[in-house]
């Protein structure tokens, strides 16, 4: 069991005269009132009295309920909540023709609402503002706040609220008339700042005000250094280990002055060294021997980002990875059952190269899986939920209140099967619970007036859960980490305290923009200039000095920017050097895998060679293909072609290379449909070839940006068609120079047997010369040659492969390289008239067509016995197989190299 973190023999005394204890936070009461049940269990006391120990919010709101039982005139009004404030600045900005200029109107409001904040925390008014403001004018950040302030308090008028302030100076003069009792004698604790009008009220609550110091105890201090934040927190995880493997009872404090801003590096990094097995996603979770202060944004939990998402599916589009993340979302519906179809449709929309996709296109290709996965459709069916969302979704138009929103949402939850089929964990029943509340408040902007539209409800939710915390409901933990000011008052046995560079400690000064910056450093406002930055700083590092036994301060020598030093507020402590403080740096991780390595003799297993291709039972995929893939690695062509291991290329702006390569081939189709032969391309006058050459053009882009749909603008189809009918017309100009010809077969497909496997081969054309002979072409918008054709393992081998097979004698094949900064032909073969850029090779065509049929049988042959290798034929081959890096352990093949050299020399 953990002691407390709190000494509570100074204030027994007070606790057992029934006096008042107010404390600056909740976290605080908690810890004194811990303390306090551990001193009374310890003298064997099983019942007591609740001590008077509140938060100073809490006491405020019990004071103004007491008001308000009482019938106090002056406290017949609602106080508006923090929310209601936020809703009402947007509100008042977002309207205002002077914001017309400014960016986002939430952290605006945020600025304005601190602003009043201060003014009245502070106790001054508008005219104070005025005064220390000598050129206010339009053009003024304190002006517009002014003018926004004096609607924002006509508004609060009208809905008859008051501020949380306007309260605090109504209880004052509550107590000084004695409509509330003051406290003979009042305590406060953990407050190292306090503002003029909770000072005025603390002082009119009570005769006598007392502040209990911590005493002044002795504390070993030391400071070190490390080189960066990461090992900084990695030397604070494993020094905290350290301390409880020798002492199961220490309490250690861990202060991380801007945990809002790193807490999860801090809490993966003590995972890290704690506990390596929480992450496994078969894990159950379970309670880390460590706490967090500052809790996770709730928008950010896995079951309310999903909430949030699964509220936004109404939406005209969406990302493809936001979309295809929530698809496989275990709150969405029934997603065990259908994971096979939810993989398939998240492959399909891949597939379709889109940065978005709308609800419509998500609807009809899961209701087209559904048939051709032969998956009956019922009402729980995910194409049955998208077509009722769709249903649904005229009820999201227009402007409608909070109530309206949230039964809505809820409905909406239900149609979509939320929150999911399997059994909800402790942590995401919490979760759900803070969801109710999220509800709850945004259910209080009725009272504001405010009607808002879908995507503005929505907004409020998600703005609302991220600015709740999730704190999981844990016992007490050993390792408290604790952010600047949520250590304020407590005790540990031992404590660090990280990140204290100059950059950071003191904090950079942020003075409010909206207020005239030397009045709020003449009234000392918070973070308003550097000396009140380094007094408050100066006093909690103070604080930190006394609260353990042993305290280490730290810094790190840089950051990914630039170097940094040590706060002047600690440099003068001695350094110790980290590995002085720290006797392992060896993590539990690394443990973990040191054991698992000598924990069994490893065996090294042959996977070069796959199973035998049973032809009859396993598909033959690839076509022509199957040959380039295996030439180029074997175990490619097993991955891709046996296993489907296929490649998804990632979306892209406008056409991607492939798709302009197949634009380029289907304009060639269409025009060589129409002409036929060389002589009808030699008779059309220039006109008429040209309106050949758009209309191909334009009905090809058409076709592609139809099925690419809203990815494709107008004139971005209309330049490409412009690029397309250039490229075909001066092609078209060097077909006009060739031999005479006719084009006999168009991207003619034919099924044959080669070496045994059944192949379904597609040849771009086929063209006749005058005399008789066959000319295959394969068009290239890239870089061909004709070197690709040559050698065991051959690079381009479709044209080869289709020259051995064809019915009819092929006298040579060719490269049409069609781009802009090449028109040739790329040639080989016996031709009995000249054509340009096709030469015979080094041997007679006879034995070239012999030498391809061998090469391409053995390539066949070694698929059919399942030649596996990872044998890459060059880097670029490696290249274009990053995709199956995870397969082929490419990466690793150095570190196997060395094992198995250790195993050889073992033997």
């Amino acid at each position: 069991m953990v002691d407390t973190y709190f000494d509570i023999t100074p204030y027994l005394n007070a606790i057992a005269h029934d006096q008042l204890i107010l404390t600056a936070n909740n976290r605080l009461r908690n810890h004194m009132l811990r303390a306090y049940g551990q001193w009374q269990a310890s003298s064997n006391i099983q019942v007591w009295p609740t001590p008077r120990i509140y938060s100073l919010s809490q006491w405020l709101e019990s004071r103004w309920e007491m008001l308000q039982r009482r019938a106090y005139a002056p406290a017949a009004q609602r106080i508006i909540s923090n929310l209601q404030r936020q809703t009402l600045w947007e509100k008042i900005i977002g309207e205002s023709s002077l914001a017309q200029a400014l960016l986002q109107a939430e952290p605006l409001a945020q600025a304005a609402d601190s602003a009043l904040r201060n003014l009245e925390l502070w106790q001054l008014t508008e005219e104070d503002v005025r005064s220390a403001d000598p050129i206010l004018n339009i053009q003024s950040n304190s002006y517009c706040w002014l003018t926004w302030l004096g609607d924002f308090r006509a508004r609060l008028s009208k809905l008859g609220f008051i501020t949380q302030e306007t309260a605090n100076q109504i209880l004052i003069n509550a107590f000084k008339q004695g409509e509330l009792t003051q406290e003979a004698t009042l305590y406060l604790t953990g407050f190292d700042d306090i503002p003029p009008q909770h000072q005025d009220l603390i002082n009119s609550a009570c005769h006598e005000l007392v502040t209990i110091k911590p005493l002044d105890n002795a504390s070993h201090l030391q400071r070190t250094e490390l080189n960066n934040t990461e090992q900084e927190m990695r030397a604070a995880a494993l020094w905290s280990k350290q301390q409880l493997e020798q002492n199961p009872a220490a309490m250690i404090g861990i202060i991380v002055p801007n945990l809002g801003q790193c807490r999860d590096q801090v809490e993966r990094v003590f995972v890290e060294v704690f506990e390596p097995l929480a992450a496994l996603p078969d894990q159950p979770r379970y309670t880390l021997p460590f706490n967090f202060s500052a809790g996770t944004p709730l928008a950010t939990t896995p079951i309310i980002a999903a909430t949030l998402d699964l509220l936004e599916l109404q939406k005209s589009s969406w990302e493809l990875e936001s979309l295809c993340n929530l698809l496989l979302s275990p709150f969405f519906g029934d997603a065990d059952t259908e994971l096979v179809l939810r993989a398939h449709l998240i492959h399909t929309l891949r597939k379709q190269g889109k940065f978005t996709i709308s609800l419509s296109d998500l609807r009809y290709h899961c209701q087209k899986l559904s048939s051709t996965l032969a998956i009956p459709v019922n009402e729980t069916h995910l194409a049955t939920r998208l077509v009722q969302l769709e249903n649904y979704r005229r009820q999201s138009f227009g402007f409608h209140s909070a109530e309206y929103w949230c039964d809505f949402f809820q409905q909406h939850l239900q149609l979509l099967g939320w929150p999911g089929t399997r059994r909800l964990d402790s942590q995401e029943y919490q979760q759900l619970t803070l969801w109710n509340q999220v509800l709850d408040n945004f259910l209080q902007l009725d009272a504001t007036g405010i009607n808002f539209s879908y995507s503005n409800a929505i907004q409020q939710l998600r703005s609302i859960a991220g600015k709740t915390p999730f704190q999981a409901q844990t016992p007490n933990s050993p390792i408290q980490i604790l952010g600047a000011l949520e250590g304020a008052g407590l005790q540990f046995s031992h404590c660090w305290v990280m990140g204290l560079h100059h950059r950071q400690w003191p904090p950079v000064p942020a003075p409010n923009p909206l207020l005239p910056s030397n009045l709020q450093r003449t009234k000392k406002m918070p973070h308003a200039s550097a000396e009140r930055e380094l007094e408050f700083a100066r006093a909690l590092t103070a604080h930190y000095q006394q609260c353990a036994a042993q305290v280490i301060f730290s810094s790190a020598h840089s950051d990914d920017d630039s170097e940094l030093s040590p706060s002047a507020l600690i440099r003068h402590l001695p350094l110790t050097a980290p590995a002085q403080l720290i006797h392992t740096h060896t993590t539990t991780s690394a443990e973990n895998y040191s054991l698992l390595t000598h924990s069994k003799q490893w065996e090294l297993v042959d996977c070069a060679s796959a199973p035998l291709l049973e032809i009859t039972k396993e598909p033959v995929r690839g076509g022509a293909n199957l040959f380039k893939e295996q030439a180029a690695c074997p175990f490619n062509a097993f991955a891709r072609l046996r296993l489907g291991a296929t490649r998804t290329e990632e979306p892209l702006a406008g056409f991607s290379p492939i798709e302009r390569g197949n634009l380029l081939h289907d304009a060639l189709a269409t025009v060589w449909r129409d002409l036929k032969n060389q002589a009808a391309l030699i008779a059309l006058d220039e006109t008429s070839l040209g309106n050949l050459i758009n209309n191909a053009a334009q009905q090809t882009v058409d076709a592609l940006k139809q099925k690419r749909g809203t990815s494709i603008g107008a004139y971005y189809a209309q330049l490409e068609q412009e690029r397309l009918s250039e490229l075909l017309a001066e092609w078209l100009a060097q077909e006009k120079t060739r031999p005479p010809f006719s084009v006999v077969a168009i991207e003619e497909e034919v099924q044959i047997t080669f070496a045994g496997l059944p192949l379904k081969l597609r040849i771009d054309r086929i063209d006749e010369l005058a005399n008789g002979e066959l000319l295959l072409i394969d068009y290239k918008t890239g870089q061909p040659k004709a070197a690709s054709w040559q050698g065991e393992r051959m690079d381009e081998p479709q044209l080869p492969l289709y020259a051995v097979t064809a019915s009819s004698e092929i006298a040579a094949i060719a490269f049409a390289q069609i781009n802009a900064k090449a028109m040739q032909w790329i040639g080989t073969g016996e031709l009995h008239v000249a054509h340009d850029g096709i030469f015979p090779g080094k041997q007679s065509w006879h034995e070239q067509l012999q030498e391809w049929q061998h090469h391409l049988q053995q390539l066949a042959q070694d698929f059919i016995q399942g030649d596996a290798r990872v044998d890459m034929k060059n880097p670029t081959t490696a290249q274009y197989a990053e995709d199956l890096l995870p397969l082929n352990r490419l990466l690793e093949a150095d570190a196997l190299a060395a094992f198995i050299q250790r195993q050889q020399g073992a033997v």
